[in-house]
């Protein structure tokens, strides 16, 4: 399956990319003009966190144990509420407490178990 969230702007560090913004079942990326745009690859399964905020959404991404990068998407905000709502039901993300911020339930289990 493959849902579209309409047009937005990728940042991540230097690179800038505009096209579609699309959910598919193990990824989120976007589509320009000539196709995927491999470079914004996000693999579902290794979105750390995310923030939602003025400017769009910051995704937190951890690759591997010794990599990780911050993607700032903007749009809409009506659509990126919607891929924030989607991507929380998909990976059951847990709500900060009286933040705009989505964790996974991993990633608190095992910063509360390195004591």
């Amino acid at each position: 399956m493959l849902f579209s969230y309409g047009d937005g702007e990728y940042f991540e560090g230097n690179q800038h990319f505009r096209g579609k913004i699309l959910l598919s079942d193990h990824k989120l990326f976007l589509k320009g003009p000539q196709g995927d745009i491999t470079a914004t690859y996000m693999p579902l399964e290794k979105i750390e966190r995310m923030r939602q905020g003025f400017r769009g959404v910051e995704i937190f991404v951890r690759p591997s144990q010794f990599l990780s990068y911050r993607v700032l998407l903007r749009g809409k905000r009506k659509y990126l509420a919607e891929l924030i709502r989607d991507l929380v039901k998909r990976r059951r993300f847990v709500r900060r407490w009286f933040r705009n911020e989505w964790v996974d339930r991993e990633v608190i289990q095992e910063r509360t178990f390195d004591v």
